[in-house]
């Protein structure tokens, strides 16, 4: 018996996770998840307290991972004073956290709620800005900008953690060392 309300619990939280990717946080209704799931509503209430509830869930655990890396990768230790090593790590540990996490990170970045979206995309954001040796604030917001959508693009296009460290790395070296860090790595890959 107890297997089975385990069974039950994930498959609301696989199919939440795919709604809430496919259709935005906002247009995922308990309804639709209850439907989708071959249960009733309220017997969604048996396993979370609430659509935020499902939502938490699914990505606190990637929030936290991210803001982990946001903190570590911006340290001093790293904040301009990235190196082909340094940049290979920051790829590295990005590729697992991004391959482990995934849909929650999507979901965050592409659907969650509007409020979190702008935080979390602040923190990186800024992050880039602290790391990047410009003095134009403004195009290192746009270059931010840039990055979060190579991010989503790796996201939704790259299944595998060694294509998507691989693709870190060719666009962090791109960030940090200019096309000629990017000549370097393909001549590397060869």
């Amino acid at each position: 018996m107890q297997t089975k309300k385990e069974e039950i619990r994930n498959r609301i939280l696989a199919v939440s996770e795919r709604s809430f990717i496919k259709n935005g946080y906002n247009d995922t209704s308990l309804h639709m998840i209850a439907a989708a799931c071959n249960i009733s509503k309220s017997n969604i209430y048996r396993y979370f307290a609430s659509k935020e509830e499902i939502y938490e869930t699914i990505v606190s655990p990637a929030r936290q991972s991210i803001m982990k890396l946001i903190r570590r990768f911006g340290s001093k230790e790293y904040s301009g004073n990235y190196t082909e090593d340094k940049i290979n790590e920051v790829s590295d540990v990005l590729a697992i956290v991004m391959s482990e996490y995934r849909c929650g990170i999507l979901i965050m970045l592409r659907s969650g709620e509007k409020k979190e979206q702008e935080a979390i995309r602040a923190a990186m954001s800024d992050f880039f800005v602290a790391g990047c040796p410009i003095r134009d604030k403004e195009f290192k917001r746009q270059v931010a900008s840039l990055m979060m959508t190579a991010y989503i693009d790796i996201l939704l296009n790259c299944r595998e953690e060694a294509e998507m460290r691989q693709r870190l790395f060719m666009l962090h070296s791109y960030h940090y060392l200019g096309l000629n860090g990017i000549k370097s790595r393909e001549i590397q890959l060869m």
